[in-house]
């Protein structure tokens, strides 16, 4: 089963310990062949460094757009790239546009999602509630860990 990721960048108030530990509890409980991820700092770089840390293939998602700056990318991130097993580019008219568009390719390529979100809006296009209501016109299955209320539960 090929498992995705998407969820919140820097949250306040996240327990992020709590967050490694439930990704890693619902890997173990489905039979996770690969992962994908955009690989955005917080959930997606854990949920990166779990699959790797297990053996599993990880596709990258990146997100591209004309005016994205290059210097986004970091050592972490540099590392997570030269590990994984396919890297997708993902194109958009902007930065926000190539966001969505790469957690919606996690969400088309993933068999089950796993959210890191508090139920919140999104801050911008492509941020995870945005990717949440693609997941459910998908008819995606999806667990959500709530890192402030540490509470886990199936997309309905």
């Amino acid at each position: 089963m090929k498992v995705g990721v998407s969820g919140h960048r820097d949250r306040e108030g996240a327990d992020w310990d709590w967050v490694r530990a439930e990704m890693e509890a619902v890997l173990e409980r489905v039979d996770c062949t690969s992962g994908a991820s955009c690989l955005a700092p917080g959930a997606d770089m854990i949920f990166a460094e779990i699959i790797l840390t297990l053996g599993r293939e990880l596709t990258v998602m990146t997100p591209v757009a004309p005016s994205a700056a290059a210097a986004g990318c970091n050592e972490k991130e540099d590392a997570l790239i030269a590990a994984a097993s396919k890297v997708r580019r993902i194109a958009g008219a902007n930065a926000d546009e190539a966001f969505f568009n790469a957690g919606k390719a996690v969400v088309d390529d993933s068999d089950l999602m796993i959210f890191v979100w508090d139920g919140g809006p999104s801050r911008g296009l492509g941020g995870t509630a945005d990717i949440v209501a693609y997941a459910r016109e998908c008819n995606r299955r999806a667990v959500i860990l709530d890192p402030l209320a540490r509470t886990v539960r199936d997309l309905a």
